[in-house]
Order: structure tokens, then C-alpha cells, then sequence
């Protein structure tokens, strides 16, 4: 009877080497379920994230097209842009604002003065033999 039963039980060399079969196999199975897992909780931040995006596009399209729409409006009729027009304006000297078309006249009247000053000027200056004006 002894002699069948040492036959029967496994050896412990081949006991270990089975258990530690088993313990790979597990621990391989355990890696590929945390990979899954992982992928899973990835995918589902990623979808946050997503609709996250969604909620958030109208708001930043909305406040484009408002900052658009405030470069393209006139110049404000309060203190600011009455000031910022006032600084570009002609005025009579009753301090009205004179129109675009009278301003631009009054600056061509103006430097056709300044310039028949210095053409009156130059018919009557004197002059070198080359030309040039003598002081």
C-alpha cells in the first residue's frame, strides 16, 4: 500500500510549477481586464468631455459673434464718442460742426492761400545763375 501511494500523490515540484501555471494565468487575466477597464473609463471621460464641448460651443458663438457685432458698430453718442468725433471736426466759429463736403473746401482754400503766398514769393525772389534762390 505504500508503494501506491506515493505513486498516487503529486510531487511537490510538479505541485508548484502547476500553482504557479495558475498564478500567471490569473495574473495575465486580472492585466487584461484592468486594460479593458481602463479603456472603458477612458471612453466614458472622453464622452464627457464630448458633450462638455457641445454645451459649451453656443456659449463661445454667441460671445464671437456679440465681440463681431461691437466692431462693427458706429461710434457710440455719449461722452466717448462725442469726443472722439469732436476731435476729428471742423467747426464755424459759432462752434457748430461744419459738413464733411465745407471742411474738405475750406482745407483746399486753405492751402491754395498758403501756396500762391509762396508762388508770389518765388516770381519775385532772387536767384543764382543756376537757378537756385539767393537769401
Amino acid at each position: 500500500m505504500l508503494l501506491s501511494r506515493r505513486h498516487t500523490e503529486p510531487l511537490p515540484d510538479a505541485v508548484t510549477s502547476d500553482i504557479i501555471d495558475r498564478i500567471q494565468r490569473l495574473e495575465r487575466e486580472h492585466a487584461q481586464l484592468r486594460a479593458r477597464l481602463e479603456g472603458d473609463r477612458q471612453l466614458r471621460f472622453l464622452t464627457v468631455q464630448i458633450v462638455g464641448a457641445t454645451q459649451v460651443a453656443p456659449v463661445i458663438g454667441r460671445a464671437v459673434a456679440g465681440f463681431a457685432e461691437a466692431m462693427r458698430a458706429p461710434l457710440p453718442r455719449g461722452r466717448a464718442g462725442g469726443l472722439a468725433r469732436a476731435r476729428r471736426s471742423r467747426r464755424y466759429l459759432d462752434g457748430t460742426v461744419m459738413p464733411e463736403s465745407e471742411k474738405l473746401e475750406a482745407y483746399r482754400l486753405e492751402y491754395e492761400r498758403y501756396a500762391a503766398g509762396g508762388q508770389a514769393r518765388a516770381r519775385s525772389a532772387a536767384r543764382d545763375a543756376l537757378g537756385r534762390f539767393v537769401s
